[in-house]
């Protein structure tokens, strides 16, 4: 069964991949207890890496007992239906911001929140007052105690907040570390892709990575796409790949995310295309992607490959001075590590 179905967020866990250095951001805001704004071209994964936050921060910032919770505000009606559901997931009643303090209060642990389409609630002329008050709450909490948990009767509180928002953030009084992803990086597509290869017996080439890049450049969804017709093509060696995938992409767009004209007007040619959808962590992809080696892990390469993620922690740590940021991306790192040895072994 191909398995790069994926038309929307993400959700589950051993499917998310790559995304190190955003994630790492997200986290080192959210642990100095500053609201995380996710920014970036739609169907680039801001839903998804919202989602992997929502599912991962627990164990990541290490307290115990976190509540995470994620909410579409595409769906929701008015800012009084967001809070109530708040409310009422922590085990109180009401939809009033009084009710909600109340509840953080009482529920006595860490609480994230996870706001995603925020952009829709802001359209509908709610999300930007919902948005500044749950801000300014989450500006006034205080850090869990030992154990995760504060004092019964203090009145005190942990919110912690995570927003996904459109192509850019929104202008807001309340201030947000604003988190922006762009094209994915070669790294992270090869990662991607191993992901969704796992027990299906079937692997890409390197060359075939790189076509992949080039043809979608950089952007996730249509990685996706374009990986759903390379699948089938292993299957069917006559199936013109893609033709078939150029040809979904130029008719059926990811809404407000069309292609570059120039990787139609390349069409088998191996043109390189830039990004449009901003930077990638190694540059943008569309602009040259390098080599894959055939065994990344092997001989002198296994250790830098062991070295590189207390490196890059190390890095971080010096950077943001944050600890769990560095252990957050020092966690990823490896993991990454160990999915591709597993793969080679």
């Amino acid at each position: 069964m191909n398995p790069f179905t994926e038309r929307s967020r993400i959700t589950e866990p051993a499917r998310f991949a790559g995304r190190w250095r955003e994630v790492s951001m997200v986290f080192e805001r959210i642990e100095r207890r500053r609201p995380a704004m996710l920014a970036g071209a739609p169907g680039v994964g801001k839903s998804s890496l919202i989602t992997h936050v929502a599912q991962s921060a627990g164990a990541v910032m290490e307290i115990p007992g976190m509540r995470a919770l994620f909410l579409d505000l595409a769906v929701l009606p008015d800012a009084a239906t967001c809070i109530g559901l708040i409310v009422r997931a922590l085990g109180g009643i009401g939809q009033a911001m009084e009710d909600l303090e109340l509840a953080l209060a009482e529920e006595g642990h860490t609480v994230l929140v996870c706001l995603d389409n925020v952009d829709s609630a802001i359209s509908a002329g709610w999300g930007e007052s919902l948005l500044e008050r749950l801000a300014r709450l989450a500006r006034r909490s205080v850090p869990v105690y030992p154990g995760g948990i504060a004092p019964p009767g203090a009145g005190e509180f942990d919110l912690l907040l995570v927003a996904a928002a459109g192509r850019e953030p929104p202008p807001l009084s309340e201030p947000f570390g604003t988190v922006t992803l762009g094209a994915m990086p070669s790294s992270e597509l090869r990662l991607l892709c191993e992901a969704y290869l796992d027990g299906t017996g079937v692997e890409f080439s390197p060359a075939e990575m790189r076509e992949l890049g080039r043809l979608s450049a950089g952007h996730p969804a249509y990685i996706q796409r374009a990986a759903y017709h390379l699948f089938l093509a292993h299957s069917d060696p006559s199936y013109g790949w893609r033709a078939a995938y150029l040809a979904e992409a130029r008719d059926h767009p990811v809404p407000g995310a069309p292609l570059p004209p120039a990787i139609f007007s390349g069409e088998g040619s191996g043109a390189q295309v830039e990004s449009v959808y901003g930077d990638a962590e190694e540059g943008a992809e569309g602009v040259g992607w390098p080599d894959l080696p055939e065994r990344q892990i092997e001989g002198q390469g296994a250790l830098i490959a062991a070295l590189a993620p207390l490196i890059l922690a190390l890095l971080a740590l010096q950077i943001s001075g944050s600890l769990l940021a560095a252990a957050a991306l020092f966690i990823v790192g490896y993991s990454a590590i160990a999915f591709f040895a597993r793969k080679r072994s």
